[in-house]
């Protein structure tokens, strides 16, 4: 029994703690972003962060020790100090005190990200081709799938549309497809189950306009007219088109600040580079491996904190 309690208050623990740094860390980070919308370029390593803080608060529970004493993996609270809360599998049983409090965290938040896992691992696959043609609930274009995407474009947006503003909004969900935005939105949806779900979506949003706002130049580039992009997107404005949500779709993130960077700007000579490389992954790693390193300098702070508590 202590060691399920044991696992249980671990699982609290880690929760919780990834939890509480996405819900303040992405509001701050999509605030941010407002100000420079080139730092969007990394939410991905901001929306991973949580976990590395929550597998970090993990691996300090489980790994005892005192580096000051020259003491690593092993447990020396044991006996010696009566009454103190200790996280440590030797002895489970003398973290017992936390167990109502670890249970009652789990019941408020392990629904809540079961249910964003259940709809970030519903989104689906893709089936790739050509676009398709048909009827959406609102006149748009988006980008079904995360793996293989598919363009479906409404009818209504395509017959209003003239040959060149077709060949405008083909430029541009082919930039996305360039940037693999509709994977790197998958990921972020992914990332932020751990979050509540308005700060996931803040942050989610902030880097959906910096992907609207990307592709829009890549496709500026390749048409070599700026100006029949935004003459494109004005068209659809007209339409009172409601975007969907967290979506990739056309007329995404902030129609007007698109249209308006289009007329002010030249065509910006730029790469269609995914928001997401193994340069990302690799700064995750070795972030994922500092912290591992620390957790037996972590583990008494930690300790120190729950103690304090009661």
């Amino acid at each position: 029994m202590s060691a399920l309690g044991f696992l249980t208050i671990l699982a609290a623990l880690s929760l919780g703690a990834a939890f509480l740094c996405s819900a303040l860390l992405y509001p701050i980070w999509a605030a941010a972003t407002l100000r420079r919308p080139a730092l969007a370029r990394g939410s991905v390593v901001v929306a991973a962060i949580p976990w590395i803080v929550g597998v970090g608060v993990l691996l300090a529970a489980l790994l005892p020790g005192d580096p000051h004493l020259g003491q690593l993996l092993s447990c020396h609270c044991h006996g010696s100090m009566p009454g103190w809360i200790h996280l440590c599998p030797v002895h489970p049983g003398n973290a017992l005190a936390l167990l109502p409090f670890a249970a009652a965290t789990l019941a408020v938040l392990l629904p809540g990200r079961f249910g964003a896992a259940r709809a970030a691992l519903a989104q689906p696959l893709g089936r790739g081709g050509e676009p398709v043609v048909t009827r959406l609930p609102s006149p748009t274009a988006v980008l079904v799938g995360w793996l293989r995407p598919t363009l479906a474009i409404d009818s209504r947006l395509w017959d209003v549309l003239s040959a060149s503003e077709r060949r405008a909004l083909l430029a541009h969900e082919d930039a996305h497809l360039r940037r693999h935005d509709p994977f790197v939105l998958h990921l972020l949806r992914v990332l932020g189950i751990l979050g509540p779900q308005r700060a996931t979506s803040r942050l989610i949003r902030s880097w959906l306009c910096r992907a609207e706002t990307s592709a829009d130049a890549v496709a500026a580039r390749q048409l070599g007219d700026p100006l029949l992009l935004a003459t494109a997107l004005l068209r659809c404005a007209r339409l009172r088109v409601d975007t969907p949500p967290r979506a990739l779709a056309w007329t995404g993130g902030d129609l007007a600040d698109r249209v308006q960077r289009l007329m002010d700007a030249p065509p910006a000579d730029i790469a269609a580079t995914p928001d997401a490389t193994f340069a990302d992954g690799a700064a995750l790693l070795l972030l994922g491996l500092l912290v591992a390193a620390s957790s037996p300098w972590v583990h008494h702070e930690l300790e120190h904190l729950l103690n304090l508590s009661f």
